[in-house]
């Protein structure tokens, strides 16, 4: 193989915030296999995701752009712009491309599966007997519990991804292997070794506490700071359980002696609210709790990590890769929005801002779970937002005119706002995003909702086919 052309595998972790890996968090214990590769790799301490939940953010890193310049977002929920995607451009540079993803919006609903020989999202269809099988015992596990869980969902997600490595890849060529796993996304719900060993919980006590969060911004369902403390240490749980899972595969590509040529990133799409600023889970915000993650990246023959401290973003990745797969396409180059990491690394020289942007969420799921809240959930959160964030400030531009300022380096939690306080700073870095969006040709939605308020039920529908909501 070609040193040019070397073995590529991107893992997602949906929701994993990053001190819940122990590579971020000293003595967390969570993520020993994934603690080896950033022993080898750059360890990006203030990495930011383009936006709040996973199909603009996985949007925006196969693209290496934006939501507003490749157009696909909250109000119009597909990836449908001409930009190629990562997977398209790895295919027609001789890469075999196979993705893996247990989330519904990964795929060809959403046009995500651009460019994949293969791009699986668990449906019975897909899968191998075996795996068959376990989604079986899975259905028959949620059935006799009379609840939800996640028996299974994880073996049969790295059963297919080993089962692709084993007998269906050709190892004459090199190959782009995406793995997105749902096991860190709520609800937190571990296996009981995992839970027994992060938490102090029963099982009735695990599925007694909320994590629902149309009933909890609503203001239906009270929650104390020990239910969420008790989330985190589930969250926690959650990655360690698909760590040990992430080992097996880690293990057989050392085994073969491809691991240390091979590039490696490892990163979360977004993260969680755990009752900060009001909010559980993710979407509706722009806060560091959602847009900020984990981000690893091992190159080629790499043995001794190192960690950057500066501010970068997840849509960087698309450029790093095909820099480190000497990849030579200087029009789509020209179109990023995103700079290598591994370049900026060695430089220091990092981009003095970057943006995150969150479209009009959809009102669904908050129509059918709580109807009385609706007025006020269209006044708090109906409205657009983008944020500009240096090493030092945020600023939060809303649609509604309701901006916000924050001192991260003094107020890392976001909790005070200094709009009025700090107008001067507020105006330059509002006109910072201005000028951004004045760099590239925008891709605005027609109306309000391109996407019909049905989305959420669809998007529902499609979770119950999958086995994961009953």
């Amino acid at each position: 193989m070609a040193a040019s052309k070397p073995n590529i595998l991107m893992v997602m972790l949906d929701s994993a915030r990053p001190e819940f890996l122990s590579c971020y968090t000293h003595g967390a214990g969570t993520s020993p296999n994934i603690d080896r590769v950033a022993e080898r790799g750059l360890v990006f301490q203030t990495a930011m995701g383009p936006s709040a939940w996973t199909f603009p953010v996985m949007a925006s890193v196969f693209t290496g752009m934006l939501p507003t310049k490749h157009g696909g977002h909250d109000e119009h929920q597909l990836l449908d712009s001409g930009y190629p995607t990562l997977a398209e451009v790895m295919a027609r540079n001789g890469y075999q491309t196979a993705g893996f993803a247990d989330v519904p919006y990964v795929g060809p609903s959403t046009r995500l599966n651009r460019g994949f020989n293969v791009l699986s999202n668990m449906r019975v269809p897909e899968v191998s007997g075996m795996s068959k099988a376990l989604k079986a015992m899975g259905r028959v596990h949620r059935k006799l519990s009379g609840g939800y869980n996640k028996t299974c969902e994880t073996r049969v997600l790295m059963g297919e991804v080993l089962r692709w490595y084993e007998s269906t890849r050709d190892p004459q060529k090199p190959f782009f292997l995406y793995v997105h796993t749902d096991e860190t996304h709520a609800p937190f719900l571990p296996p009981p070794a995992y839970r027994r060993r992060f938490t102090k919980l029963s099982r009735s006590q695990m599925y007694a506490i909320n994590q629902d969060k149309q009933l909890f911004v609503s203001g239906q369902r009270r929650m104390s700071d020990g239910d969420f403390a008790n989330l985190r240490d589930l969250a926690r749980a959650e990655v360690a359980y698909f760590d040990a899972w992430l080992g097996k595969l880690l293990d057989r590509l050392d085994r073969d002696g491809l691991l240390e040529d091979m590039v490696v990133v490892i990163a979360a799409d977004h993260g969680d609210n755990f009752g900060e600023h009001g909010l559980l889970r993710h979407g509706l915000c722009l806060y560091d709790t959602l847009v900020h993650v984990p981000l690893i990246v091992k190159t080629p023959g790499s043995t001794v990590g190192g960690r950057v401290q500066p501010v970068v973003q997840l849509i960087d990745v698309f450029p790093t890769l095909l820099a480190a797969a000497g990849i030579e396409e200087p029009e789509t180059f020209a179109e990023f929005q995103g700079r290598d990491l591994v370049q900026q690394a060695r430089t220091g020289r990092h981009a003095e801002y970057v943006v995150s942007e969150l479209y009009r969420p959809g009102q669904g799921l908050w129509q059918k779970k709580a109807p009385g809240f609706m007025p006020e959930f269209l006044d708090r959160y109906d409205r657009r937002l983008r944020a500009v964030r240096t090493n030092t400030h945020k600023f939060i531009w809303s649609s509604n005119g309701r901006h916000e300022l924050f001192d991260i380096v003094s107020d890392p939690g976001e909790t005070r706002n200094l709009v009025d306080l700090d107008a001067k700073r507020a105006g330059e870095m509002e006109r910072m995003l201005e000028s951004w969006l004045a760099s590239f040709d925008r891709r605005e939605p027609e109306a309000a909702y391109a996407v019909e308020d049905t989305a959420d039920d669809r998007v529902f529908e499609r979770l119950r086919e999958l086995g994961y909501v009953e």
